[in-house]
């Protein structure tokens, strides 16, 4: 599954959903609408960082079990994520995901994230609510 699967009604209802995002002590909450974006040639994130690419910081759907579910984090990170283990509600309305992303840090202490996910009727994917720093008290 792709945003690019999404019906325009679909997507317009995501970019209206807020999250939040605590990462580093900056907090939410955000909106889907800013990570969903289309980024045009002139936009200065292209002078800040020459070689930004915009396909890899954009959201894509990622499987997490028989789930098509979408984090508040760039495509580009998918190789470095790990699910280490995830939990569906028994109304199947929520997942909770505990993972590793490697992008920035590849040590334990760094690199782990929870995120709570939430399914509304007419979805077919859960889209993330919050997303948060995690230690696993084992690293």
């Amino acid at each position: 599954m792709t945003i690019n699967d999404l019906d325009e009604e679909t997507v317009e209802r995501l970019k209206a959903t807020r999250f939040d995002r605590i990462i580093e002590k900056h907090e939410g909450p955000f909106s889907w609408d800013y990570l969903l974006r289309t980024y045009e040639p002139d936009d200065m994130i292209y002078q800040m960082a020459p070689n930004f690419d915009a396909i890899a910081e954009t959201p894509e759907f990622m499987a997490v079990g028989d789930y098509w579910v979408l984090l508040p984090l760039g495509r580009g990170h998918h190789p470095n994520m790990t699910i280490l283990r995830w939990f569906a509600s028994q109304d199947l309305t929520k997942l909770v995901i505990y993972l590793t992303d490697t992008t920035y840090y590849d040590y334990p202490s760094m690199s782990g994230f929870m995120a709570v996910c939430e399914k509304s009727e007419e979805q077919s994917f859960y889209a993330a609510t919050l997303y948060h720093e995690w230690y696993d008290p084992k690293n």
